[in-house]
């Protein structure tokens, strides 16, 4: 019978925990993981994220710059998103090791079955840089999550690990005053040539919306009733708000992100981070719950 490493099996758990909105214990699973495999990037760069979604930040960074300072001697690994690892929480509860793919493919592994990549959206090196400049950008740190981004963009494999890196360089490029360089990013995004996914939830429509290639109507239009694309939409569409010098507007919509309920999403971290330390928005996160 095919045996499935235990760290990978912490792993499947604690996203699976993830996907519960378990999050606190998921952070506890992947402790108890790197106690067993102490300093793994790999087990790090998955507790930093869940970190992000209790709100502790600062240990989120901590995790994640611990794994980034060993990226250079890592090789690269693909992961899969949810839908996949869902298929192989099933066969490990119906006891079917055999059917459960490798969840984390090394380049040198890929290369040997090139036909399994259609499976993975993501790579290690990409995840552990963009968490790392979200759990930054959540604190405020705009000038140091820019080069983690643009390490995140430039690591990534997939359409929406390099937009999603560029929509968080424009943000924190625009909260630093530096339109000229955010004009930059956009430039680049501009240079790709976009392809619909099904597991994509909106920073394509968001980047769109700061070319000006799309209305914030037809961006809000792309929502479709979907409560995690309302909230990474929603937050694109009251930066843009925001940029355009109307406070109030921008505060309506970010106050509708926190009615969604959807705790876990940045995009909902980042407004409660927004309304925490900035002063524009004094007052709005507790009126907005209160609502």
């Amino acid at each position: 019978m095919t045996s499935v490493p235990l760290t990978d099996r912490y792993i499947i758990a604690a996203r699976l925990k993830g996907y519960l909105n378990k999050h606190e214990e998921s952070v506890a699973l992947l402790t108890e993981a790197l106690e067993l495999e102490p300093n793994s990037p790999r087990l790090l760069r998955f507790r930093g994220h869940r970190r992000i979604s209790i709100g502790d930040y600062t240990g989120a960074v901590e995790d994640l710059r611990t794994a980034a300072d060993q990226l250079p001697g890592v090789e690269d690994e693909y992961e899969m998103y949810q839908p996949e690892v869902e298929k192989d929480v099933v066969s490990l509860i119906l006891g079917r090791p055999e059917r459960v793919r490798p969840q984390h493919l090394t380049d040198t592994r890929a290369a040997e079955d090139p036909e399994a990549l259609g499976r993975y959206n993501t790579t290690l090196h990409t995840s552990v840089w963009y968490h790392l400049g979200v759990a930054q950008y959540l604190l405020g740190d705009f000038e140091g999550c820019l080069p983690s981004f643009r390490a995140a963009e430039k690591s990534s494999r997939h359409q929406e690990g390099t937009v999603a890196s560029q929509d968080w360089q424009y943000m924190a490029l625009r909260r630093l005053g530096r339109p000229a360089e955010a004009e930059q990013v956009l430039d680049r995004f501009r240079q790709i040539t976009l392809v619909e996914e099904d597991h994509l939830v909106g920073y394509e429509g968001r980047m769109q919306l700061y070319t000006g290639q799309i209305t914030p109507e037809q961006l809000w239009a792309t929502c479709d009733g979907n409560k995690l694309k309302t909230v990474t939409q929603g937050y694109g569409l009251g930066n843009w708000h925001y940029y355009q010098g109307d406070v109030d507007k921008a505060r309506e919509v970010f106050d509708g992100v926190l009615r969604t309920g959807v705790t876990h999403a940045f995009a909902y971290l980042a407004v409660k981070s927004e309304y925490s330390r900035n002063p524009d928005f004094a007052g709005a996160a507790t009126t907005a719950e209160e609502n």
